[in-house]
């Protein structure tokens, strides 16, 4: 029987093509309902994504987690700081293991994992830690005019990819690293890597049925890095530099 899988990850970072990949080729549950945006499906439990933005509320945090690392939110979260009822936790928790097997990906969980992790079971997960090149990232969000310095943004996700690191070592979780580049550029053997953790038979035709793309080569080339370049240059002012 296969075991569900939480993917720990950034936002842009390839989730969404490797949930898809793993949902679509072993037909993981990945809810009711799904996040879709204008030009993609995020994978995103629509009930997951609304409880975690619970979690972060009721916190009492303010500020943009996608700009800024916060080990205050994550240690609230971690001590249960903050009144929260768990009567929708529970349901959701109880309806997602009457659909096992599930897949977890949301951006949100760098911070909510802790929370989540003392109110299920966790001998039936595996975890998936999903990174990305440090240059791809940055082009991603600078396409995304998601307008930051290099530093920055390298800084950001180094913050967050140590947290969910040291989350899974200390408590001693089953987990298989995947850089997106090596899916994207590596595929067979990547794949073959995921199957021999997960115990799945996926293949590079299945991720060739989902990928929006060439295989073989990274996402992004020399050309999306001059247009980033000159996007982030056009629009500096407002870029984000918090460390």
């Amino acid at each position: 029987m296969k075991q569900n899988v939480i993917i720990l990850t950034t936002g842009l970072s390839g989730s969404s093509v490797l949930t898809s990949l793993i949902s679509n080729g072993e037909d993981y549950w990945t809810g009711e309902k799904t996040i879709k945006k204008t030009d993609y499906d995020t994978y995103e439990n629509v009930k997951l994504v609304e409880l975690n933005n619970l979690i972060i509320e009721k916190t009492g945090y303010e500020g943009d987690y996608t700009r800024e690392f916060s080990f205050d939110v994550i240690e609230k979260i971690n001590n249960d700081e903050y009144d929260l009822d768990l009567t929708r936790i529970n349901d959701f928790l109880a309806e997602s293991k009457q659909n096992s097997p599930w897949i977890w990906k949301d951006p949100r969980l760098w911070l909510t994992i802790r929370f989540w992790s003392k109110h299920m079971e966790m001998d039936n997960i595996k975890f998936i830690f999903l990174t990305r090149e440090d240059k791809q990232t940055w082009i991603s969000q600078i396409l995304r005019r998601r307008i930051q310095s290099y530093r920055f943004c390298k800084k950001y996700h180094q913050l967050i990819n140590s947290s969910l690191e040291d989350f899974l070592s200390s408590n001693n979780l089953a987990y298989h690293h995947v850089c997106y580049e090596d899916l994207i550029v590596h595929s067979e053997k990547t794949i073959a890597n995921i199957n021999d953790f997960l115990n799945t038979q996926l293949s590079v035709k299945d991720l060739e049925s989902v990928y929006i793309g060439k295989l073989g080569r990274k996402t992004h080339g020399f050309k999306n890095f001059i247009k980033a370049m000159l996007i982030y240059i056009k629009n500096y002012r407002e870029a984000a530099d918090h460390y």
